[in-house]
């Protein structure tokens, strides 16, 4: 596996597993396995036959074949959607997607030889970070000036600094000099720069509850309401609204719904979505990674639906 090796400057080597009996049927008729060493570090090496399996599958298999071996277990994959790739970092299920995403948390220290610790592999952006990434594709623009971003994205200049410089770090955007100012720009546009940093993304979800319907104005629709009027998703019985912080005068979210007439879902984000949202509901990208494991299927299809028209839109190609 070259990618190993050219991006981590890690040699893996593979052979048969002299094991596979032990494992039962229902993982031998879905995969191939191997076992690999990487560097010093033993692992088992998953390989799936067919369609990759729902992540919840994945999960539970992975789970056998690490106690069967007593080994770290290592999902390998050629190719991988979005939105899989960050279900299964939010798992913490070692994975590898050739040429596109390394995740490998048991090798946490030798990464960290590699990869400054802000970048680290697995490593999630901070949320001011996020927000300014987000913010940057929504822009279209080829550069923005650090200057605007603090009132733009409701930030402290030294939380965009922290942001701008781990985006940096991270090679996702560079900046220069105009002047006594600073520039960002990228040399990735849209969909491409959002791939990139597709395995450092997460849920801007901070925490869900219930709260009296009276109390969330000005909110956001998020959830699967927003996706409800992004896409042909029924509308759900309970509605579901997304908040930068608490409302005034609220102390706490209600861990129970205790009254689906008078109350609805409220989910605090570690940004407000007011920032990135155009309209009634959140914004399209944020609202696709608060649905990433949400364990629905109907909704993960029409979240990616979702996706794939608005990165149509965007570059201009319309409906793909």
């Amino acid at each position: 596996m070259d990618y190993l090796e050219r991006t981590l400057n890690l040699k893996l080597t593979c052979r048969e597993w002299p094991n596979v009996d032990s494992l039962p049927y229902l993982l031998t008729a879905r995969y191939r396995f191997e076992w690999g060493l990487f560097g010093k570090i033993e692992a088992i090496l998953v390989y799936p036959k067919g369609e990759v399996e729902p992540i919840s599958s994945i999960k539970k298999h992975l789970a056998i074949v690490r106690k069967a071996a007593d080994l770290p277990a290592v999902l390998i994959l050629d190719k991988c959607l979005a939105r899989q790739r960050q279900a299964m970092i939010d798992n913490h299920i070692p994975f590898i997607v050739e040429n596109k995403q390394i995740y490998l948390p048991f090798l946490g220290i030798s990464l960290q030889e590699s990869f400054s610790v802000e970048t680290e592999i697995g490593q999630f952006l901070l949320p001011s970070a996020q927000l300014l990434l987000l913010y940057y594709i929504y822009s279209k623009k080829d550069e923005l000036a650090m200057s605007i971003l603090p009132e733009e994205l409701q930030l402290s200049a030294m939380s965009v600094s922290r942001a701008v410089r781990q985006l940096e770090e991270a090679g996702l955007i560079r900046t220069h000099k105009n002047g006594v100012g600073k520039i960002i720009s990228s040399e990735y546009c849209g969909e491409e720069l959002y791939e990139k940093s597709a395995g450092l993304l997460r849920s801007p979800v901070k925490k869900r509850g219930y709260l009296d319907n009276a109390t969330t104005n000005g909110s956001l629709k998020a959830g699967a309401s927003a996706l409800a009027e992004y896409t042909m998703l029924n509308e759900p019985a309970l509605n579901t609204v997304a908040l930068g912080k608490l409302p005034l005068g609220t102390t706490h979210l209600e861990n129970r719904l205790s009254d689906a007439d008078k109350q609805q879902c409220v989910e605090i984000w570690n940004y407000d979505p007011h920032i990135l949202s155009k309209g009634t509901s959140v914004d399209p990208i944020s609202l696709n990674l608060s649905l990433a494991n949400c364990g629905d299927e109907r909704i993960q299809m029409e979240s990616e639906k979702l996706m794939e028209r608005f990165w149509g839109d965007y570059h201009g190609k319309g409906a793909r």
